[in-house]
């Protein structure tokens, strides 16, 4: 029995007749009554019931047949493989902070999986840290933080830039101006995102320096998300730092993004990896840097009301 004789079983099962078979597969009927006899004599049961015309299959013919359909579809999947080795299988995971996460992660994975029919893709959005958790772990293959990891057994590259703003509501008293200085700023009230957060972490470093009174600031709440922070920033409860990339369209209704005065906030968007990275997660990162837009998706192409 060869992969031949499962062929031309199956021609036979699709033809109902020795001759149509013999046909499709460019050979004599001779030659294929021949293979089916010596299915039959090598299982020791007929395969098929013969008449005058057709043919059709025996019970022991129905589950060969089931056979026969299923190694052959193994066998050119394992062609496939061979052949094309550039297709991925399974599942990658990739975790990422807020603004790549909701900002330029999406359209990344959605390209990487253009032309992968077997490759399915996970976005998990968390805080900087946890992505750095996750991926250390190996819970997750690839990850994006706004935040450099500490050193250590992840590896980490810049793929894009942002900027951090402060944001208002309307009726604050900066609302229409571009700056706020470091000591008014000190004297604010302020929503935060968790100690976790990437976008946090960079604020409390830029401003430890320059104004020691911002580790003091009055936090009046706390919340898990960028979107959360808008969303009590337009209710008036405080004012907070975001990604300038996260004031778009309806996000950006009834807010106002301040600078504070000779301190811009620049930071870089970070690809980070496990220490021994899977196939998958090596050909995402190539892509990742490959496009040049990525460097260009968050702060540059917003821009300050």
């Amino acid at each position: 029995m060869d992969l031949q004789d499962l062929r031309l079983f199956s021609a036979v099962m699709r033809g109902g007749s020795l001759s149509r078979a013999a046909r499709e597969a460019h050979c004599s009927q001779p030659t294929v009554s021949r293979r089916i006899q010596g299915l039959e004599s090598e299982l020791g049961t007929p395969l098929l019931v013969r008449g005058s015309r057709t043919v059709s299959p025996t019970p022991a013919g129905l589950e060969f047949l089931h056979f026969a359909e299923t190694a052959l579809a193994a066998e050119a999947d394992l062609r496939a493989r061979i052949q094309r080795p550039w297709l991925l299988h399974g599942d990658l995971h990739v975790a990422a902070s807020t603004t790549p996460g909701e900002g330029f992660v999406p359209g990344l994975l959605a390209e990487f999986t253009d032309g992968q029919p077997e490759l399915r893709t996970q976005l998990h959005i968390m805080d900087s840290r946890a992505v750095e958790e996750c991926v250390l772990l190996g819970h997750c293959d690839a990850g994006f933080t706004g935040h450099l990891p500490a050193p250590g057994l992840l590896r980490s590259e810049a793929v894009g830039t942002d900027e951090l703003v402060l944001v208002v509501g309307d009726h604050h008293p900066y609302c229409d101006q571009p700056e706020m200085p470091l000591d008014v700023l000190c004297r604010q009230n302020f929503v935060e995102r968790g100690e976790g957060s990437g976008t946090r972490r960079t604020v409390e470093e830029a401003l430890a320096g320059i104004a020691p009174d911002f580790a003091h600031r009055r936090i009046m709440l706390t919340v898990s998300s960028a979107q959360a922070l808008l969303a009590s920033v337009r209710s008036g409860v405080g004012c907070g730092f975001v990604s300038l990339a996260s004031l778009r369209g309806a996000a950006a209704e009834g807010l106002h993004a301040v600078r504070i005065s000779g301190h811009p906030l620049q930071r870089s968007i970070y690809l980070i990896l496990p220490p021994q990275p899977a196939a998958k997660a090596l050909a995402f990162a190539a892509l990742v840097r490959v496009r040049a837009s990525v460097r260009e998706d968050l702060g540059a192409r917003a821009s300050v009301r």
